[in-house]
């Protein structure tokens, strides 16, 4: 994270700079010709990249299932890559016909839309089976949008990715403040004016754009128009900028990931707004905060409004380049397109299933120590259905990826934030209207 930089999953993961990976080349013709089915029980190994610890874990656990159940020749190297390392050498490896390609990638949601200019993005098009096996029904739209375009799809979305507001119970408590009893986001404000102190924030800047979504819209429409500078988009902006220099609840996260956790360990910022994942985050980075934290549905911006929103989200997506696709997809199958495989990975990793089928097991209802013994899975399940869409764009990388650039100058007010949000609109339309 930088300076003055929002709580993304993306500022978590140290990911700057997308541009490298955005540009619209062509890509060499495929080694090694038609990629070839292998057989369920063959001696067969696959690659697969992933830039998150906690995919990874799982990633190794499924693949010692699929071994024991399904193919005991089958065996899956797991490389953990720095995010924006991963789509470095991805998309070169994709412009070079797959030399050095792995079988299978983690594709994060906010870079995948640099997969799509310049041609086939350089993974297999998974529409026809998640139809005809049934599975397109089983899973969440909204999220399988994030990896499609032009009708087809291209990778199995990992979380459903409610977004909550999470909070140190004991903080709140001992000022005389209960976040469940918020309804909106003005009963939030008048209650973290009761925490914020010198030192002690009550958040950092929430992400414009996941509170944008919670409003019921985004930096694009479902069109593929930019949205960024829309009134909407700047008055929330705006609202944002206010918690830190109105309301003096908020401020700026530290310059980098280590100095985030340590103020989160020291307790200079007792609330965040985060997605499910962000619990598995906390647990790992902050494990000696156990049974202090707890999670509540967003303050709504109305009463009675949407208490959620979505932020993140990766696919698993297989390379068109893979001499083992069948392979893939048949253990793509038991680890994302399976009752097991999801509820296994919400146990490791928090992330609540975008598979319709998990959301009935009582796995996901358990009391959960590190937050208090609450039952953080029927929160998700609860908030589920009212999660916003989140459309994909082709040039929806490069938008953050400039924006990215220039929110330093409006967090810190030194240009309006209508400014900003219009030039690098317009840039993304000229560059649309050039294509």
């Amino acid at each position: 994270m930088a300076g003055t930089r929002t709580i993304t999953r993306r500022r978590l993961l140290q990911a700057a700079g997308l541009g490298l990976v955005l540009g619209a080349c062509g890509r060499a013709a495929p080694q090694g010709g038609t990629p070839q089915a292998s057989s369920g029980s063959s001696q067969v190994q696959l690659e697969l990249w992933t830039f998150v610890n906690t995919h990874a874990r799982w990633w190794r656990a499924m693949a010692e299932d699929y071994r024991k159940k399904v193919n005991p020749g089958f065996q899956l190297k797991v490389s953990e890559i720095a995010y924006q390392d991963l789509f470095d050498k991805l998309r070169i490896a994709i412009q070079s016909g797959g030399v050095g390609a792995p079988d299978i990638a983690d594709v994060e949601q906010g870079a995948f839309g640099g997969f799509l200019r310049g041609g086939s993005p350089g993974f297999v098009d998974l529409t026809d089976r998640l139809q005809t096996e049934g599975y397109m029904d089983q899973l969440v739209a909204s999220r399988e949008a994030l990896y499609s375009y032009n009708g087809k799809t291209y990778g199995i979305e990992h979380a459903l990715c409610p977004v909550v507001l999470y909070y140190r119970a004991d903080v709140w408590e001992a000022a005389g403040v209960d976040p469940t009893r918020f309804s909106t986001w003005e009963d939030y404000i008048l209650g973290a004016k009761q925490v914020a102190r010198s030192g002690v924030h009550a958040l950092p800047f929430p992400a414009h754009d996941v509170l944008l979504r919670q409003r019921g819209e985004d930096y694009f429409d479902q069109a593929g128009k930019v949205k960024l500078d829309s009134p909407l988009s700047v008055e929330t902006m705006e609202w944002i900028l206010a918690l830190k220099y109105q309301h003096g609840i908020a401020d700026e996260t530290p310059d980098s990931d280590q100095a985030w956790w340590a103020a989160v360990k020291e307790g200079k910022f007792v609330s965040v707004v985060g997605a499910d994942w962000y619990a598995g985050f906390l647990k790992d980075n902050v494990p000696e905060l156990k049974g202090k934290w707890r999670a509540v549905a967003l303050p709504a911006w109305e009463k009675g409004g949407r208490r959620t929103s979505c932020s993140g989200g990766t696919g698993a997506c297989i390379l068109d380049t893979s001499q083992h696709v069948e392979e893939a997809w048949k253990f793509l199958k038991h680890s994302m397109l399976s009752v097991e495989g999801n509820v296994r990975r919400y146990e490791m990793t928090n992330l609540y299933p975008p598979f319709k089928p998990a959301w009935k097991s009582p796995r996901l209802h358990v009391k959960d120590e590190y937050f208090g013994g609450q039952d953080l899975g029927e929160l998700f399940s609860q908030l589920g259905p009212d999660v916003p869409p989140q459309y994909q764009s082709p040039f929806r990388t490069e938008l953050n990826t400039k924006l990215e650039a220039s929110m330093q100058a409006v967090l810190r007010r030194q240009r309006p934030a209508a400014d900003v949000f219009r030039q690098v609109a317009n840039e993304i339309r000229r560059e649309m209207s050039e294509e």
